[in-house]
C-alpha cells in the first residue's frame, strides 16, 4: 500500500530505494548492531540513523524522517521521559510509527506507550527475528503489533474492567483480539465471522470511544473503563 512520506526532508536522506527507514533508538551498543543486522535482512529495510538519548531521538527523527521508530524507554533510566518522547514524536511525526521494544514487562507502562501513540510493543527476551521483520511491516500497514506476553497482559487490563453496557460483547471480543496484535482477517478467522463484520465492530466501538486508530481504541478502552 501507498504509504506517506515526509516532504520536508530532503530526497538524499529519504533513502528512496527502501521501502521502509528505520531509526533505533538503544543504549546498548550490541543491542543495535544486532538490531540493525537483523533488520537489513529483509528486502528494503534501511536503518538510516541511530540515538542513544531522548533528546538524540527527537533530532533523528526530525531529520531524517523516518517510516519507524524503534525505541527502549529506558534510554537514560527515566521511563516517563521515554513515554514522553513517543507522545512527541507521534504527534509532531505521524507519518512515522513507534514499536517500543522494551526489556521488561509493565502493565502500567504498555498501556501507557499505547494511550501516547505507540502502535507496538515487544519484549527484547521474546521476540524473534523474523517476528520483528514482520512486525515492522505490520505497523507500517495500519495494524497493532504486541508481543504474546504484551498482548495477554492488555487483553487482561481489557476484561478485569469490563463494562458492557458500554460496548456489546462482540465489540468487547473484537477488541480483545486487537489487543493481542491480531489482524482483520485473523480475527475474522478467530470469531468465525466475515472481514466486514470484523471491520463493522471496530467501527462502532470507534464511534464509542472517540477513537480513530486500532490503537487508540484500545489506549482508550483502557483508560477510561469501558470495557
Amino acid at each position: 500500500m501507498d504509504r506517506e512520506t515526509r516532504s520536508d526532508v530532503p530526497l538524499g536522506r529519504r533513502m528512496p530505494q527502501a521501502s521502509t527507514r528505520i531509526v533505533i533508538a538503544d543504549r546498548n551498543v550490541i543491542t543495535r548492531v544486532g538490531l540493525r543486522s537483523i533488520l537489513e535482512r529483509n528486502t528494503g529495510f534501511a536503518v538510516i540513523a541511530e540515538a542513544t538519548s531522548y533528546d538524540a531521538v527527537i533530532d533523528a527523527v526530525d531529520e531524517h524522517g523516518p517510516d519507524v521508530l524503534i525505541i527502549d524507554l529506558d534510554l537514560g533510566d527515566d521511563t516517563t521521559r521515554g513515554l514522553k518522547v513517543v507522545e512527541e514524536v507521534t504527534e509532531r511525526y505521524p507519518t512515522t510509527k513507534v514499536l517500543v521494544l522494551a526489556n521488561t514487562l509493565s502493565e502500567m507502562i504498555v498501556v501507557e506507550a499505547l494511550r501516547r501513540g505507540a502502535t507496538g510493543y515487544l519484549c527484547k527476551d521474546d521476540v524473534k527475528a523474523d517476528e520483528l521483520g514482520k512486525g515492522i511491516k505490520a505497523i507500517q500497514d495500519g495494524e497493532t503489533v504486541l508481543g504474546k506476553g504484551v498482548g495477554n497482559l492488555v487483553a487482561h487490563s481489557l476484561g478485569s474492567t469490563r463494562q458492557t453496557e458500554h460496548l456489546t460483547d462482540r465489540e468487547i471480543d473484537v477488541i480483545k483480539h486487537v489487543a493481542k496484535g491480531l489482524s482483520t482477517k485473523q480475527i475474522a478467522v478467530a470469531m468465525f465471522i466475515s472481514d466486514s463484520t470484523v471491520k463493522f465492530h471496530l467501527q462502532n466501538a470507534s464511534r464509542k470511544l472517540g477513537a480513530h486508530r486500532r490503537a487508540e481504541i484500545v489506549h482508550r478502552a483502557v483508560a477510561a473503563g469501558l470495557l
